[in-house]
């Protein structure tokens, strides 16, 4: 779950980073280590249909659900990530649409910082990451994440 959590995390920042750095004015210095600037311009190249040079909401949905995709079915995530995926889209996703938009994604952020932060500092430290993964380990063998 881990690896998990830090391959769908690492690609949620590439994916951001892709679309700030399209954004950016061309006199801007890069923000990103060039590791991640390769990373972004890669996904640049194979998700930027329109070739617009950026990637917009809809290269950006297509490259998440991508990536979603080969992290969870070749990632460590297997079975249980894309259950534990369909039951964030069933709890969050109010407009139906499949996929989570920026509220739905806010309203998810809003729930896992109100049921781990217990510091109240508004992020998840690494203790209440850990509890977190424990949490949603004990809630899927529980079967909460069945569809």
């Amino acid at each position: 779950m881990k690896k998990t959590v830090l391959s769908a995390t690492l690609c949620s920042a590439t994916l951001f980073l892709a679309a700030a750095r399209a954004d950016a004015p061309k006199t801007a210095a890069p923000a990103a280590p060039r590791a991640m600037e390769a990373a972004s311009g890669e996904l640049l190249l194979r998700y930027d249909t329109n070739h617009d040079g950026k990637l917009d909401e809809n290269e950006l949905a297509a490259a998440h659900e991508d990536l979603r995709k080969r992290n969870f079915n070749g990632g460590a995530g297997g079975e249980r990530g894309q259950r534990f995926h369909a039951a964030m889209i069933k709890r969050f996703d109010r407009n139906g649409d499949g996929r989570l938009d920026e509220n739905e994604k806010a309203a998810m952020k809003k729930y896992f910082l109100d049921r781990f932060d217990t510091n109240h500092d508004g992020r998840l430290d690494e203790d209440e990451r850990a509890t977190m993964r424990e949490q949603l380990k004990a809630d899927a063998k529980a079967g909460k994440f069945k569809n």
